[in-house]
């Protein structure tokens, strides 16, 4: 650092003190950039940056020696083993963020110079970015501004050699920078050409930290996302609104289990489903979802949608994608940010043949496990005399009379997970239900498998769309019903045995414990509610057309212009728009250099302004004293504002004619002025 103690007129500091105070802004500088990552950040990882930060303060404010050499290699393999420790790996999103942060907060045990001080702001800057890994909101977008704004301070103060400007003027200073970036900012993110696709790969770990549904389902892997109210994606609807039990989103079919968990084992990509759809005039749901990214394929739909122009293509609009043989939506990509995407559905879509390894596939058990469940399906089969309508509904009903409870708080299940369920505990949530009634289902030689997605969905009353959050997150069964030849996959619920409300009003109105579940959903809290609303639309339009601000956007934009949207009309607006931004800011600053040339004047010029839009417009070649005089004797003030206007022009007499120097009397000039 600079090492003169010259005396600075203006501030009353030296140049060394005002280091020691720029120093004890770089800390939290660091922790403002990863304050919002920092809930996902490894524990050990969080207490060793909150250490490393509070001793640097420490250091700063007592003016402490910094540890030696050897010291500070030790701390960084504490460092280092604590990343380990935690992640296991130092690369990709959440290790790299975090070994990021800690070098930052290791530079500061060795800060001498400027350029020390720099590397440390431009670090943050970086950190600050790496926010946008985590999230894309609207709020998050405003923090990172004002974090930027804060680090642009900072910089500022780092070029201030001669300390003209106390922090307070800095942070004007960035202030009024980070505002004449906005248009240029704005101008290119509607014009610059958008590139499908992003510009680079993220890490594997991108999500890893997200709550969300999964691509298999053990016991309590659904049941756990009760307590989140993340949104799970959002549904405008372009016409009639399905009823509350016909909202089953399908995301995931999974016909492989181990007696544990239940996990994809998807048809070649060559199958196509072999779907028959109604007669023309059934109902058909037209719909636009806007998923949140989950770094998955899957895309939801509403049951089964209809073909586009045939089975290989089923959206209106939206991204790349394919239809399976299970009859889902996948996306060529992973869903790494919001997305937007059009289709429809029918109500009463059938599925005609069945495949030999379908068939297989969906009536397979594993060997040696359960042996009580085996017996009761076996039973129950007999009752039924081998009728599978007839067993469905005794297996239905057996899950009504035998004292089942839906809950969050199942318990934990052995090595045969049926036995336990379904003759122990008795207590599970939709997970549980799912997989116990297709364990019976193949334990019948009834091809059925499991379905994972979400089930309901709240509307929201100021913008009229529907929310889905990752409360609502669901499994259910489909059974083949019907001959290999001629027959279709049918939806059956078994939660709706034991819980009805759970399918009819929504998981919030299905009996469950209320702290268990998230607080937008618990009983009461309507203010609470209706700003949770008004923030989701908010952020409904962020992603509609910021987060979602594409190609096909950015084209109907140029339409609407009248232009075919080629590269030289896109040069053309920008060369434009951009001079016109230019032209902006320069006149702004230009204003802003007059008025801090004379900022007595400049606020005398405004109050003579005010004054001649009362009707005393002051003459050029008008003095103070003699516009004073006849404003007085022109206006009807009453005593206080005669009072407050004389001292304003005595005022402003001494600033201007006599002494330039005097800041007490400047601030209180201008105060008076202004509240005049």
């Amino acid at each position: 650092m600079a090492g003169s103690n010259h005396k600075n007129a203006k501030t009353g500091r030296t140049n060394s003190e005002l280091d020691r105070a720029l120093l004890l802004m770089l800390p939290p500088g660091i922790l403002l950039s990863v304050l919002p990552m920092l809930a996902d950040m490894a524990l050990p990882v969080t207490l060793l940056a909150a250490l490393l930060g509070l001793w640097q303060m420490l250091i700063i404010g007592y003016r402490l020696k910094n540890p030696a050499r050897l010291v500070q290699i030790l701390i960084l393999l504490v460092c280092f083993a604590a990343l380990v420790f935690s992640y296991g790996y130092v690369i990709g999103r959440q290790a790299g963020v975090a070994l990021l942060t800690l070098m930052t907060l290791l530079k500061l045990f060795e800060t001498k110079t400027h350029r020390d001080c720099y590397i440390i702001v431009y670090s943050c800057l970086f950190i600050t970015a790496s926010n946008f890994f985590q999230s894309q909101s609207v709020w998050l977008m405003l923090y990172v501004f004002a974090v930027v704004i804060y680090l642009l301070s900072l910089l500022i103060a780092l070029s201030d050699r001669r300390h003209s400007l106390g922090h307070a003027g800095h942070l004007r200073l960035a202030g009024r920078l980070g505002l004449y970036a906005l248009p240029f900012m704005l101008v290119l993110f509607v014009l610059f050409p958008r590139i499908p696709g992003p510009l680079w790969g993220l890490p594997d770990d991108a999500f890893s930290a997200s709550t969300g549904l999964g691509e298999e389902m053990s016991p309590g892997s659904i049941n756990q996302l009760v307590s989140s109210s993340a949104i799970a994606f959002r549904v405008k609807f372009h016409g009639q609104v399905p009823p509350q039990p016909q909202r089953y989103w399908r995301a995931l079919v999974l016909s492989s289990y181990d007696g544990r968990t239940w996990r994809r084992d998807d048809a070649p990509t060559s199958a196509l489903p072999n779907l028959e759809y109604g007669e023309k005039q059934a109902l058909i749901y037209d719909y636009t979802i806007t998923l949140e990214p989950h770094n998955h394929h899957w895309l939801p739909t509403l049951q089964y949608p209809l073909p586009a122009t045939d089975n290989r293509r089923v959206l209106m609009s939206g991204p790349a994608h394919r239809f399976s043989r299970e009859a889902l939506l996948l996306s060529k990509e992973p869903v790494t940010h919001a997305l937007n995407y059009r289709l429809r559905s029918q109500a009463n879509t059938l599925n005609r043949s069945l495949f030999d390894r379908e068939s297989y596939k969906n009536r397979l058990l594993p060997a040696g496990r359960n042996p009580q469940t085996l017996a009761l399906a076996k039973q129950l089969l007999e009752s039924s005399h081998y009728q599978a309508p007839a067993y469905i509904r005794r297996v239905l009903q057996y899950f009504r009379d035998n004292g089942f409870v839906y809950t969050l708080n199942p318990g934990s299940l052995g090595e045969n997970a049926m036995d336990d369920f379904l003759f122990g505990s008795r207590r599970g949530f939709c997970e549980h239900y799912a997989s116990a009634f297709t364990y019976l289902m193949r334990a019948a030689g009834i091809p059925a498998r499991v379905v994972i997605g979400y089930q309901g969905g709240q509307m929201n009353p100021l913008d009229e769309y529907m929310i889905v959050r990752q409360s609502d997150a669901h499994a259910w069964t489909e059974i083949w019903y019907g001959t290999r030849d001629n027959g279709y996959w049918k939806r059956i619920d078994p939660t709706a045995a034991v819980s009805p409300d759970r399918i009819e009003r929504g998981v919030q109105n299905a009996g469950l414990d209320s702290a268990g579940l998230p607080l937008l959903l618990a009983p009461g809290n309507p203010l609470l509610k209706q700003l949770a609303f008004f923030y989701d639309s908010l952020q409904h339009q962020w992603n509609q057309w910021v987060i979602g601000y594409d190609q096909d956007k950015q084209a109907s934009l140029l339409r609407a212009l009248g232009l075919e949207g080629k590269a030289s009309d896109l040069v053309l607006l920008l060369t434009v728009f951009m001079g016109l931004g230019a032209l902006l800011v320069a006149w702004l600053l230009l204003r802003q250099k007059t008025r801090e040339r004379d900022r007595v004047q400049y606020h005398y010029r405004r109050l003579c302004s005010r004054l001649a839009r009362r009707g005393v417009r002051r003459n050029d070649a008008e003095g103070p004293r003699d516009y004073e005089k006849r404003v007085l004797q022109t206006l009807d003030l009453k005593p206080g504002q005669r009072s407050q206007l004389q001292f304003v022009f005595r005022a402003y007499r001494a600033l201007h004619y006599g002494n330039h120097n005097n800041p007490k009397l400047e601030k209180l000039f201008i105060s008076r002025a202004r509240n005049f």
